[in-house]
């Protein structure tokens, strides 16, 4: 229990940072309403949270013309499908860029694009399995990101294709024309010329310049870039929560410690007999307190197999709901992250990636062998009189 804590602590917050963070869509910037940059972040990328608010489209216009933005595609949101937000977007988000690096988004061979003007559905893989959606598939959208059967809306939307998946969060969206999120029936008219975000795609240089501009001297909007250092220091919050859990680790394996000296010390008192005859048949000293210190050592390799299979479970559990939750797919069993090969590497940092896999091993038959030394003892100084003696 112990050992899989320890795993679990350790590689759930490093996989789900590496794939939150391998999870932005190609896109390192995104521009939205005054108000917090992680907020924006979720809320455009991850599509959780709330909009903090809504831009003008002149202002998604304006920075989709700055030399320093290669791309630029506003998104719409405030509409869902039992639970599945609707974003509003436009084709060209599916037709042109590259989610990583090579890589655009694919729709599956009997599917498409949705058009600009049409009440036409492209639909994430997640989503599409979720749901049971097919190419044709119709259906009513609900006002609000949370669902509520009261809220329906008149129109329908026809799903004329689903996305190959990609292990991130469009996986879990229902893309729509962003028209169709504007001028949806319902939503205040002052909706129709404006958008919730834009995703940006910038280029090196246009980063602090852009940065400059709306966050140190505008006040209409908010720049949150680069995404990748903005969820870096929101996982960097969190560590007094891994500090807790790895305080849990400890006391379990206290706990489990214990167990072991108990373990032995009561193997110790049932075997005394047998210890006497070993020593009796030749066996030294020396040999009678390996066997008990062998047994120590056995109990702790059980324990470190039973840490990987905790944390097999641990981590599945934690890959499926955070998949369920936000779209992001983690790698549940990878113990070791070693970064890219680097001819500058210290022996320090080649072997830093497999520290905590280290400590765990020899932390593990550590508390094996101290929790037998005791007991190891107990045989090592025990009385051949004493213990073959008849017992009444």
């Amino acid at each position: 229990m112990a050992g899989g804590l320890f795993l679990g602590t350790w590689k759930i917050k490093e996989e789900t940072q590496k794939a939150f963070t391998n999870s932005s869509g190609g896109f390192n910037g995104v521009l939205g309403a005054r108000g917090s940059k992680l907020q924006l972040i979720l809320n455009a990328i991850f599509h959780m949270e709330a909009s903090p608010g809504n831009l003008s489209w002149e202002q998604y216009e304006l920075i989709r013309d700055n030399r320093g933005v290669k791309e630029a595609y506003p998104i719409a949101v405030g509409d869902n499908y039992h639970g599945y937000r609707l974003v509003g977007t436009l084709p060209e988000l599916f037709q042109k860029h590259e989610w990583k690096a090579g890589g655009k988004y694919e729709v599956k061979s009997d599917g498409r694009i949705f058009s600009e003007n049409a009440k036409e559905a492209l639909v994430g893989n997640f989503a599409a399995r979720k749901m049971g959606f097919s190419v044709g598939s119709k259906f009513h959208p609900y006002h609000g990101l949370d669902f509520d059967e009261t809220k329906r809306h008149d129109e329908t939307y026809v799903v004329v294709g689903i996305l190959e998946p990609t292990g991130t969060p469009a996986d879990k969206v229902i893309w729509v024309p962003i028209k169709g999120i504007q001028h949806m029936e319902g939503h205040d008219p002052a909706a129709a010329e404006s958008v919730s975000a834009v995703l940006l795609v910038l280029r090196n240089a246009a980063g602090f310049q852009l940065d400059m501009k709306y966050n140190k001297q505008g006040n209409q909007a908010t720049l949150a870039w680069p995404v990748a250092a903005t969820l870096a220091s929101f996982f960097d919050r969190l560590s007094w929560f891994e500090d807790i859990l790895a305080l849990v680790a400890f006391f379990v394996a206290l706990v489990g410690s214990l167990i072991i000296f108990a373990t032995l010390r009561t193997v110790m008192n049932e075997k005394k007999r047998e210890y006497a005859i070993l020593r009796c048949l030749g066996a030294s000293r020396l040999v009678v307190t390996c066997v008990v210190l062998a047994q120590s050592l056995f109990l702790s390799l059980s324990g470190l197999v039973g840490s990987f299979l905790a944390y097999g479970g641990i981590g599945f559990t934690a890959a499926r709901l955070i998949r369920e939750q936000t779209g992001v797919v983690m790698d549940p069993l990878s113990l070791v992250s070693p970064g890219p090969k680097n001819p500058n590497d210290t022996f320090w940092t080649t072997v830093e990636p497999f520290l905590p896999l280290l400590t765990l091993v020899l932390g593990i038959f550590l508390i094996g062998f101290v929790s037998g030394l005791l007991p190891a003892l107990q045989a090592y100084r025990s009385s051949l009189s004493e213990n073959l003696s008849p017992k009444s």
